[in-house]
């Protein structure tokens, strides 16, 4: 992992690469976010080592408090004007606040080497499809801003707008869900109509033919989390999707776990984790993990550090089985319920093998009322894959 620092200290970026053309980076100084101008140094640095590398943003997700959505926004254009350079896609913001303080929590983004084209309707920028010497990989961002000027009758009803809309934009370019490796919903009030987003979720993902029996569907790797948007809609939708080029090492292939059911048995769409395979090096895209058993009902009801422990050892044994461990996740995002379990989380961390990924810990309901964390990840194994 190659770490790349501005000229202060307190902000940095780690980037780590997949393959010849593929990367993550990440800004998650947590201590950086307490002090004046922590947008424009991130900004400034994850800019700085995106052009450095000849890297485009394929997904770019924002995590704070609502209120200074507009500064950071603000900080990108001018760090991408200092550059020279154009992303024209929007970054997804996300709240999700710092658990200790106010104001900018991370920063995370998958970005790609090669001759990029903007996936654009008018003045509204959706996406971006980067052809690179091993795959097509699109990506797009916050698609259910495509339906915003349309009011739908309720929230399910917006999610599954969303839904398809990105269908059609995938489309435009040749791609289809069965491409999809990784989905992100960031849904307000979650609590409120999970269900109803489930079943939504599911009648589309039946109509596109991506479900199957015994886990055997090719449906995305994906995280469905509560996240209020900027533009005040239901639901966020990010995705990241990927052809192989002929002749090249890529592929797709979906992952279990054996400490815990598939989702799709207790009636969520998603697949536990997708493993990206590129060239030599294998990218294992773990879906959002909580402390649900291998009967799909919860564990250590009320416990915050039992339920922790239980879902770090899901995520292990999940990377075990795919050949690697936690020392290898390159990017994660951790949701806290209730921000006073930072310290404990902190700890728990520390003892694992997940102590120098990096990692944005933020504030946000989970699926259940009775689950009091969560975590996506996202492992780099180089090497002969399988």
């Amino acid at each position: 992992m190659l770490t790349m620092s501005d000229t202060r200290s307190d902000a940095a970026v780690t980037v780590s690469a997949v393959g010849q053309d593929l990367a993550l980076l990440s800004w998650t100084a947590e201590q950086a976010a307490r002090l004046p101008g922590a947008a424009e140094r991130a900004y400034a640095a994850l800019v700085a080592a995106a052009v450095e590398r000849g890297l485009v943003p394929l997904q770019e997700r924002v995590f704070g408090d609502l209120q200074v959505a507009p500064a950071v926004s603000r900080a990108r254009a001018d760090a991408l004007r200092a550059a020279g350079v154009d992303w024209p896609v929007p970054a997804t913001f996300v709240e999700g606040s710092p658990a200790e303080q106010a104001g900018l929590a991370g920063i995370h983004v998958v970005a790609a080497r090669g001759q990029a084209l903007t996936l654009a309707e008018g003045d509204r920028a959706y996406g971006a499809l980067v052809e690179t010497a091993e795959a097509r990989l699109l990506g797009l961002s916050d698609v259910g801003r495509r339906g915003a000027d349309r009011l739908a009758p309720g929230p399910a009803e917006e999610a599954g707008a969303a839904i398809e809309a990105a269908e059609q934009l995938l489309a435009r370019e040749g791609f289809s869900f069965r491409d999809v490796a990784r989905t992100w919903f960031y849904l307000r009030d979650i609590l409120d109509w999970y269900g109803p987003f489930n079943a939504v979720r599911n009648q589309a993902f039946r109509r596109m033919g991506l479900t199957g029996p015994s886990g055997d569907g090719k449906i995305p790797a994906s995280t469905g989390i509560e996240g209020r948007n900027a533009r005040g809609g239901w639901c966020a939708l990010d995705l990241v999707a990927v052809q192989p080029r002929p002749g090249r090492r890529c592929s797709l292939r979906r992952l279990h776990n054996r400490r815990q059911n598939e989702a799709t048995e207790y009636g969520s769409a998603f697949a536990r984790a997708m493993e990206l395979t590129l060239g030599e090096s294998r990218l294992i895209l773990v879906s959002g993990t909580a402390a649900i058993d291998e009967r799909g009902a919860t564990v250590h009801v009320g416990d915050f550090e039992a339920q922790t422990r239980f879902t770090l050892e899901a995520v292990a044994a999940l990377l075990e089985g795919a050949g690697a461990r936690l020392g290898d996740v390159q990017q994660a995002t951790a949701f806290l319920k209730n921000p006073c379990d930072l310290r404990s989380f902190r700890e728990i961390a520390a003892g694992s093998g997940l102590v120098n990924a990096p990692m944005v810990t933020c504030v946000a309901d989970v699926c259940r009322p009775d689950l009091l964390f969560e975590i996506d990840a996202t492992a780099v194994v180089r090497g002969a894959g399988r």
